[in-house]
């Protein structure tokens, strides 16, 4: 029968009540009841007895009609002999009872008298609603006492064994759930606890998530057994089942709870303490000096990273992280405006932000793999170097779950590919990231795009006055010619102001007369680290060792386009230059407006920057057109 009643509720008022009914299990009766409330349940051997039984004390304290005892004991075929049966069986039941007036007989039916605390279904109730009262106030060992004391009560499923036709299904359910709660709350206590019964949880734990697949506390706190013993890879397991049961049957992730508990695990796989005493990252670059213009552009991206519900700001609902993609041609200033944002904003993440170049365009490096990148982040958040999972998939799904319960910015610089950046976003709706890239990366879901073109010709106007320093340059019209002859592209600008800082005799008429030279152009747009033709050549460098053959293709598309002195062309013209076919000159084409080399002024018209016109000249005169 397991422990006594007198376990209850400190007041002792279980104490001062006799059990006579039970419902948990079979339907029985109490006998040898002492004054602690409990004694040795006996079964009624009859089975109608027992429907009888279990049909009064549904219904205690009230009229039961002759009729739902019928129903009760013979369905919907009740004998010709049926009322003389029942009375039969009522008289049997008396002769059970301790006391035969607690049955009495009224003009329409019977009436089982049960006081207050002599119904087990009625002291369950009371352990349960004292053991959510502890349970809400983490007075944990209260709620192992409580819920010791309902458990001990159970002796199996309410009404079991009793026909469909008693009834009560309602009943049973709410106690079945009572009793699983009971537990879920008894295991938490006991995990808050600790000790050595913390071991004796896991098998425990492990036979309830066998029975009850779907219900993720169970899971939640055998995966927390596990780790508190050390078994962390079985709890990473545990974690793996459950997920895939839940998006496999129901479509949904785990909820909080669980996600928690598994951030618990993988903190502790990585070494690092729940609550780590370490000062949040904050591994931005410096923001970019003299930054002018895009003012609306800063204004929607600022909005898509701080909207009400989306990171940064507490949401109250589930969501995912805000992602913004910046991009465009080579020096258009994706980082520049990146860094002026995400410094803007770094209050709103005070658990951190982290910056990752990519280096999907840098000379003499070949971009990223999407595990270099993992490994890079997964340190930077106190992952031990041999801790770190050795396939892709798991290291992104340590960093997801390192990220979730946080408010971090991440920035992205310099991307290379969608397929690079996938596995480093994380998942939690307190994230934000930035991401710059040469292509939009459309193959991202759920992501705001923010495509940059050269400056206005007032912003390019202050961007130079104010990197150069130079006095009488604002308004001048060697500043309009300068701000044309770098096609209002940041990186050329930039060069342009740094050469006019660095030699106060190089006047800005000058300057721009060597600009103006035909061949000249990309000579003078360069300056110590600085330099368009550098920039551009990395991209078609990229193009050109690609695995991919729209990428080659690319590369030789912009080879022979410097041949061309044409506004504007079309494919099949590009196709007769390249010998490669319109189908695949046209997915060459595309391939460059994608990474920003041509623009696309309208459908099947492709022309270049005024600066990669240069480029393309250069690379016409200086090596031929033959190969890639």
């Amino acid at each position: 029968m397991g422990a006594s009643a007198c376990s209850g509720s400190e007041d002792g008022s279980e104490g001062r009540s006799r059990l006579r009914f039970g419902l948990l299990g079979p339907p029985v009766l109490y006998y040898d009841v002492s004054g602690c409330g409990r004694g040795e349940a006996r079964g009624v051997a009859s089975p109608k007895s027992r429907v009888l039984l279990a049909a009064l004390l549904l219904d205690a304290g009230r009229v039961v009609s002759v009729e739902s005892l019928r129903e009760a004991l013979w369905g919907g075929a009740p004998p010709v002999s049926a009322q003389a049966s029942l009375h039969n069986h009522v008289a049997r039941l008396r002769r059970l009872l301790d006391d035969p007036e607690r049955l009495r007989t009224v003009p329409s039916g019977y009436v089982l008298r049960v006081d207050e605390g002599e119904l087990d279904v009625q002291v369950f109730d009371a352990h349960v609603a004292a053991a959510r009262a502890a349970h809400a106030g983490q007075d944990w060992e209260r709620v192992v006492r409580e819920c010791a004391a309902a458990l001990a009560l159970w002796r199996g499923a309410p009404l079991a064994g009793l026909p469909a036709e008693v009834g009560g299904y309602a009943f049973a359910r709410r106690l079945r759930e009572g009793r699983l709660l009971l537990l879920e709350w008894r295991y938490d206590a006991e995990l808050a606890l600790g000790g050595p019964r913390v071991d004796e949880l896991v098998p425990e734990l492990g036979a309830l998530t066998a029975e009850y697949p779907l219900r993720e506390v169970y899971h939640r706190q055998l995966m927390l057994a596990l780790h508190r013993t050390g078994r962390q890879a079985e709890a990473l397991a545990v974690h793996r089942d459950l997920r895939t049961r839940l998006v496999d049957q129901l479509g949904i992730e785990p909820g909080p709870g669980v996600r928690e508990a598994h951030v618990e695990v993988l903190r502790g796989v990585v070494g690092r303490s729940p609550s780590p005493a370490r000062p949040p990252l904050a591994q931005l670059p410096p923001p970019p000096a003299h930054f002018t213009g895009r003012a609306a552009v800063r204004d929607s991206l600022r909005r898509t990273l701080t909207t009400p519900g989306a990171p940064g700001t507490a949401p109250t609902t589930p969501t995912v992280p805000a992602t913004a993609v910046i991009s465009g041609m080579p020096g258009v200033g994706k980082s520049a405006l990146a860094l002026h944002v995400a410094h803007e904003l770094a209050e709103r993440f005070p658990d951190g932000q982290l910056y990752l170049d990519l280096h999907g365009a840098t000379p003499g490096m070949a971009p990223l793999t999407p595990g270099q990148a993992l490994t890079a982040l997964l340190r930077d958040l106190g992952a031990e170097p041999c801790r770190i999972p050795e396939l892709p998939d798991a290291a992104s799904a340590l960093l997801r779950s390192l990220l979730a319960p946080t408010r971090t910015l991440l920035v992205l610089d310099d991307a290379a590919s969608a397929a690079q950046v996938r596995p480093l976003l994380p998942g939690g709706a307190g994230c934000a990231v930035i991401v710059t890239s040469r292509s939009p990366l459309t193959a991202l879901d759920g992501v705001a795009r923010f495509p940059l073109g050269p400056l206005s010709d007032e912003e390019s106007a202050a961007l130079l006055v104010a990197a150069s320093g130079r006095d009488g340059l604002d308004g001048s019209g060697a500043a309009r010619r300068l701000v044309e002859l770098t096609g209002r592209l940041p990186l050329a600008l930039r060069v342009v102001a740094a050469r006019l800082a660095a030699r106060q005799a190089l006047t800005p008429d000058v300057l721009a007369g060597q600009l103006a030279e035909s061949e000249g152009r990309l000579r003078h747009l360069e300056y110590d680290d600085l330099s368009v033709r550098r920039s551009l050549a990395v991209a078609l460098d990229a193009l050109a060792g690609s695995e991919h053959e729209a990428d080659r293709d690319a590369a030789l598309v912009l080879r022979r386009i410097g041949a061309l002195d044409l506004p504007t062309y079309g494919a099949p013209l590009l196709a007769r230059l390249t010998g490669t076919g319109e189908r695949r000159t046209e997915a060459a084409l595309d391939r460059l407006v994608d990474v920003a080399l041509l623009q696309e002024p309208a459908y099947g018209r492709y022309a270049p920057h005024d600066l990669v016109r240069d480029f393309a000249r250069e690379l016409t005169g200086g090596r031929g057109v033959e190969g890639t």
